[in-house]
């Protein structure tokens, strides 16, 4: 964490502390959720993010940045599934969006997070980021 993102955080939490919020309420409020993936390598401009969760096949898709442009997931799954999903309900509260995926209990994704325009189901390439595989058990 850099000394600004760092100060900004102390800053949100002495005064939250001070008005009675938990800290750890306030600190997630003070920063932005940068998944197992993001979509940038730069996690300071983290517009989404993405983390896969063994538990139930989750995958959890946060849309970290009011930009206009809508969140989503794309690859791969071990039983020929499509794998698009999308997260266009903006940065508004927490912006987190679960698809529970239902995968087979020896299967997998291979998954990569970009940001897309959902009216026309387009994925803006040039932002998505590494692709990362996950098992399900």
């Amino acid at each position: 964490m850099n000394a600004r993102k760092w100060a900004l955080a102390v800053s949100a939490l002495t005064a939250a502390v001070a008005v009675g919020i938990p800290p750890a309420i306030a600190q997630a409020a003070a920063t932005r959720h940068v998944g197992d993936r993001c979509t940038s390598d730069n996690y300071t401009t983290c517009a989404g993010s993405a983390s896969f969760i063994k538990e139930g096949d989750h995958m959890l898709i946060w849309d970290n940045k009011a930009d206009g442009h809508s969140v989503v997931v794309t690859g791969d799954r071990s039983d020929g599934l499509p794998l698009k999903l999308w997260n266009h309900s903006g940065s508004d509260g927490d912006g987190k969006v679960d698809h529970n995926l239902n995968l087979p209990e020896n299967g997998w994704i291979r998954y990569k997070v970009c940001l897309g325009e959902y009216s026309s189901k387009k994925v803006i390439e040039s932002t998505c980021s590494a692709s990362k595989t996950e098992n399900a058990s």
